[in-house]
């Protein structure tokens, strides 16, 4: 199960211990490299055990819900029916990348793709790494804090969680760009976003955060020490 012979995104049937017709797609929820397993109901103890058990000499172990939240949302992976919902376009996400809307080929919401694209978007998922907060002192953000852009409210979070391999905490939501004479929705460009001063709201109190409108790189690389990451200008270095 080599990269070369089970590249990232692909699908494969498999056999696991005595169950077969296991389906493994070669992804996962938090961003890191991984597998996940559709498992007919009446295998999944099987399943887990044989995995358990091959796994021990690789220092398998089990994680909970929390860890992988915290772990998918430093890498800016949106979660659906939490971050997205039906009424969320790939535009509106950063995930235009996944359309392909010059293969000639028609699908249902292409032509509204097509004018979002010509005439922007209204909103955008944008990652947000807090500042000045203290983790040991302060409340912990959860979701549905108000996001303020040079003082004025453009938004709230729709998720958050403390990043481990950023030690700062971190939340997704989406950014409006709301007109301060008539408060009309206009449209949120890159530019838009990046030359904001930026503060998530939790409890009252604002914290200063910085605004990205794609994950940070060096989460990506092979070498994940933090020695070798390149946070210099998170940490302020």
């Amino acid at each position: 199960m080599t990269p070369d012979h089970f590249p990232s995104l692909f699908c494969k049937e498999m056999s696991v211990g005595y169950a077969n017709g296991i389906r493994v797609m070669s992804m996962t929820h938090t961003g890191e490299p991984g597998f996940i397993h559709r498992v007919p109901f009446r295998y999944a103890l099987h399943v887990y055990n044989e995995v358990m058990s091959v796994g021990q000499k690789y220092g398998i172990r089990n994680a909970g819900y929390y860890a992988l939240r915290s772990l998918r949302i430093e890498k800016f992976f949106a979660f659906w029916g939490q971050d997205l919902n039906t009424l969320t376009t790939p535009l509106e996400c950063g995930r235009e990348s996944r359309v392909k809307l010059d293969k000639g080929v028609d699908f249902i919401g292409r032509a509204a793709l097509l004018e979002q694209k010509q005439n922007g978007v209204y909103k955008r998922l944008t990652m947000f790494i807090l500042d000045d907060h203290d983790t040991d002192l302060d409340l912990w953000p959860w979701w549905g804090e108000p996001i303020y852009r040079n003082g004025q409210y453009v938004g709230k979070t729709t998720s958050s969680a403390y990043g481990y391999t950023l030690e700062r905490h971190v939340c997704l939501g989406f950014v409006h760009n709301f007109s301060e004479d008539t408060g009309e929705a206009q449209v949120v460009t890159a530019d838009f976003i990046n030359r904001g001063e930026y503060e998530i709201d939790i409890a009252g109190h604002r914290f200063q955060a910085k605004a990205k409108l794609y994950p940070v790189p060096s989460l990506f690389t092979h070498k994940r020490r933090k020695d070798d990451m390149e946070l210099s200008d998170l940490h302020g270095k």
